[in-house]
């Protein structure tokens, strides 16, 4: 999908607001103003509040995207649609996990596996490196519990699962649970920034998924953002509770909580969370301006069409926007605002939230600590890492090609952007990555005995970004 005509709103006069949206095709439903009066119910000439401003083209188009919404339930059937409203408001009947049915949908679901597997080198990539850990029980469930036990979906979802993993980790980290130890400090920037955190739980006990569009960080990449995202998507699911509930993500872009960057990495966003086994209950995507809601229009695209049916949009202050949150058993408390001033979003239960992954993460009993040694020691170079040896020039397999490589793209280093050169680096880390190495430094351990230690991500960068800085000084 070719998602992004332009970085910001066009300030021609007349020009529709709809040709300045960011994707051609868009669905929604349930628009609603500040007074709760559904656009898709009703005629856009008894909205005058509403679509003021806009012009006949504007008008035309968004009668061409309640028809396009509309779709979205032409397909189901009068049990289907009320299903769909129970899950919207929280009082669909539960799944009973007796073991016998969870037994059989792991059968199924493996079944489904075996046929299609074939279909994702990168599952069958991982499956090679673990076994264990793709076939593990609790592992499997969660995607069961995300596609509501439906294992032919939980089987495509388990493919595009581990092709996205990859995508953002690469093949190393393919089969472990990913940690902040896991990210950059460019990861850990985004992450703090509080643009996606998670707010408390509705009157259901689904987990919110709170997306601030106007707390964006304009040093991240999209990259960043996307591994941010999956990894506080993965933190909820570590909650069995959240599996079987599901979650309700909300975009709020009332007042200053706006995007700046008009919308860029909006689709890709949303596909990384559709990706994440979990079930998705509802999408609330709230704000202030018409034009905000065109932008959106993307997020709906990456959703299954079940799911468009459960969403809504709400147009208002943000006063407004809270109350009819609240008609869908959320509570005001979700949105994180400054004690002192009502309108100002505060991050800092969001920081402290981070600070205690920081320490659950890496409160390690003695004996868990001692067994973390002794594997680092054990570490044994293969002929696909990168060895770092004090000064010394090291002839592994593995330098070579990094040295190569590096020299490749030493001019092109030397005359790019701050932005591009990031890029650089981050190419070579994927090249070596991709071919099994690590970058390994030999210590000298508390028994004067020299071991290998594998080398922390920001450590990495460093080390290449000062290879490309040797390579062209010397030419």
């Amino acid at each position: 999908i070719e998602y992004i005509h332009q970085q910001s709103l066009k300030a021609s006069e007349g020009m529709s607001a709809f040709d300045q949206s960011f994707y051609d095709k868009s669905s929604c439903f349930g628009i609603c103003n500040e007074k709760g009066i559904s656009i898709r119910t009703t005629n856009v000439r008894q909205l005058p509040s509403l679509v003021d401003g806009l012009t006949t083209a504007d008008r035309q188009k968004i009668q061409e995207i309640e028809s396009l919404a509309s779709q979205a339930l032409n397909g189901l059937t009068f049990e289907e649609r009320q299903e769909q409203q129970d899950i919207l408001h929280g009082v669909e009947a539960k799944i009973a996990e007796e073991a016998g049915f969870i037994e059989a949908s792991l059968q199924e679901l493996d079944d489904h596996l075996r046929t299609t597997k074939t279909s994702s080198i990168v599952y069958e990539m991982a499956r090679g490196m673990d076994p264990g850990y793709v076939s593990a029980r609790a592992f499997r469930v969660m995607f069961l519990r995300g596609t509501r036990y439906d294992a032919e979906a939980a089987a495509e979802q388990m493919l595009k699962f581990f092709e996205m993993k990859h995508q953002l980790f690469g093949r190393k980290k393919l089969v472990k649970d990913i940690t902040l130890d896991d990210l950059d400090e460019d990861d850990i920037a985004c992450l703090k920034s509080g643009w996606i955190q998670l707010a408390g739980k509705d009157r259901s006990g689904r987990q919110i998924i709170l997306n601030l569009p106007g707390l964006r960080d304009d040093q991240s990449t999209l990259q960043n953002e996307l591994r941010m995202r999956y990894y506080i998507w993965m933190c909820a699911l570590e909650s069995e509770e959240t599996q079987m509930n599901g979650t309700i993500p909300i975009v709020y872009t009332v007042g200053g909580m706006k995007d700046r960057f008009g919308g860029s990495g909006y689709y890709e966003n949303a596909k990384c969370s559709t990706v994440v086994p979990n079930h998705m209950a509802a999408l609330h995507i709230c704000t202030d301006e018409i034009s905000e809601h065109l932008r959106h229009y993307s997020i709906i695209t990456a959703a299954s069409k079940k799911l468009r049916t459960r969403c809504r949009f709400h147009y208002g202050s943000q006063t407004e926007c809270l109350y009819h949150m609240s008609t869908y058993g959320i509570p005001p408390s979700f949105l994180p605002v400054d004690s002192s001033n009502k309108t100002q979003i505060s991050i800092q239960s969001h920081l402290k939230w981070v600070e205690s992954r920081f320490k659950m993460e890496r409160n390690e009993s003695p004996l868990s600590s001692a067994i973390a040694v002794l594997t680092k020691q054990l570490i044994t170079p293969t002929e696909n890492d990168v060895l770092i040896i004090g000064g010394n020039r090291s002839n592994n397999e593995g330098n070579k090609r990094f040295r190569a490589l590096v020299k490749d793209l030493s001019k092109a280093y030397k005359t790019g952007s701050k932005e591009s050169r990031k890029d650089l680096v981050d190419r070579v880390m994927h090249s070596v990555d991709e071919s099994g190495g690590r970058f390994l430094k030999q210590h000298i351990d508390d028994c004067r005995d020299r071991v290998w230690r594998e080398l922390p991500k920001d450590q990495i960068r460093k080390t290449v970004a000062q290879a490309f800085r040797n390579s062209y000084r010397r030419k």
